[in-house]
């Protein structure tokens, strides 16, 4: 019961939300691709939205993750900070992937994003995109899902416990926004969201020992990454101890915490006084 009260309460949510968005910072000068098929298969949900300048310039690829703890929320949600990053210098792809519980899981998602991934490969030069500059971000939940898709294309093991394809890529930077980033502690509401968005037994599943941040040796080999929170973010703690698991393996970051924004962040908001500082950082 509790369960179908979550998933009723994100998309609830979701939609109350989007009405929040500040639609004043987005650019006509932005052109938009909405709804193009990641994946050859008839999942509605296999589909991404793709935000660029046209202007000639090859410009670096940055795929991002929407949030909304694993359950709930869609790529939309992240349209105008999807706008404002491609006013930014990049070609921006905004991706959709199948949301957990009750059919699907985490697994799933990191298998959607893989996909996702390797379609921007082979496509980025359609819109002008350099496809050996790729950055990923995320917000929220979508934190945990562009660092797992970062180490998928540096950790064999992983990759082969994952079951996908070798890759020929890998990202040059991270963008992680109000992350969920320590979504594996030991709490009553943590051990209840993982139960519900995770398959029975997850704990003995080599895949998800590789989302234990904080004992992933891998974490070492991470891009260059931007933390961003700001004081009334409710997972703010969660940001500030990722920096310590990054500062511990010596994973070259920086970390953000400028105004009040709330959870929601940038995502809401994304304005030149959060971003900029960030962009430049990566780039």
């Amino acid at each position: 019961m509790i369960n179908r009260i979550m998933k009723w309460s994100g998309e609830s949510a979701y939609v109350k939300d989007l009405t929040k968005l500040d639609e004043s910072v987005l650019s006509s000068d932005i052109k938009q691709q909405l709804n193009v098929r990641y994946a050859d298969d008839d999942i509605p949900d296999h589909i991404l939205d793709v935000y660029y300048r046209d202007d000639g310039s090859l410009k670096p690829v940055l795929i991002d993750v929407h949030g909304g703890g694993f359950i709930s929320y869609h790529k939309e949600f992240d349209r105008v900070f999807a706008n404002v990053m491609a006013q930014k210098g990049f070609v921006v792809f905004e991706l959709e992937f199948r949301l957990a519980y009750p059919e699907f899981t985490v697994f799933d998602q990191i298998s959607d994003i893989d996909k996702a991934a390797r379609w921007v490969q082979e496509n980025a030069h359609k819109y002008g995109a350099d496809a050996g500059r790729m950055y990923i971000a995320g917000h929220s939940s979508g934190c945990v899902l562009a660092t797992a898709e970062a180490l998928l294309s540096i950790d064999q093991e992983m990759l082969s416990a994952y079951g996908f394809a070798e890759r020929t890529y890998q990202y040059k930077g991270m963008f992680l926004d109000c992350g969920l980033l320590h979504f594996y502690k030991n709490s009553i509401a943590y051990n209840g969201m993982r139960r519900m968005v995770f398959p029975k037994r997850y704990k003995g599943d080599k895949r998800f020992k590789y989302l234990v941040f904080k004992d992933n040796d891998r974490i070492e080999d991470l891009p260059r990454t931007a933390l961003i929170t700001n004081r009334k973010d409710v997972l703010k703690a969660m940001t500030y101890f990722h920096e310590n698991v990054l500062s511990s393996m010596n994973v070259e970051h920086r970390l953000f915490d400028k105004g009040d924004l709330g959870h929601t962040g940038i995502v809401f908001k994304p304005y030149d006084e959060f971003i900029d500082e960030p962009v430049k950082y990566l780039l």
